[in-house]
């Protein structure tokens, strides 16, 4: 059931509103004018984090929009494998010229992710990280 909303899902991100349910997370896609927000919530895990990576590089990879914000302000926590996919969608934004902005970092998301100096690696990049 998970494969066939994936491909369903591949099929239409960057052109409509979709939404992905994996276990323990969602994933909503909303495109806007000039830019697509993924709104993530729930717990990003090593069991979760491959679903949240897969759908990220298939927007980064085809650029459909000039950025790209990913909302991260229903996640209710976040491990090592979530941090990872983060640092991975940065790469393949830069790769594509796309600006990736993550907002909504609170709670422990945001101590993780301050640990791992999150805010300076995307800084570096040219784009951003928040912290609320």
């Amino acid at each position: 059931m998970i494969a066939a909303l994936i491909r369903r899902w591949r099929k239409i991100a960057g052109v409509e509103e979709t939404r992905l349910e994996s276990g323990e997370i969602t994933i909503h896609v909303v495109p806007a004018i000039n830019q697509l927000t993924v709104t993530v919530a729930g717990r990003v895990t090593v069991d979760s984090s491959p679903h949240l990576r897969s759908a990220l590089l298939d927007i980064l990879r085809r650029a459909a929009a000039p950025v790209v914000v990913i909302d991260l302000s229903a996640v209710s926590y976040l491990d090592m494998s979530g941090i990872a996919t983060l640092l991975e969608a940065l790469k393949a934004a830069h790769e594509s010229s796309v600006t990736l902005r993550v907002l909504g970092i609170s709670g422990q998301v945001s101590t993780l992710a301050e640990i791992a100096q999150l805010d300076a690696i995307f800084h570096s990049l040219g784009s951003e990280v928040e912290f609320c």
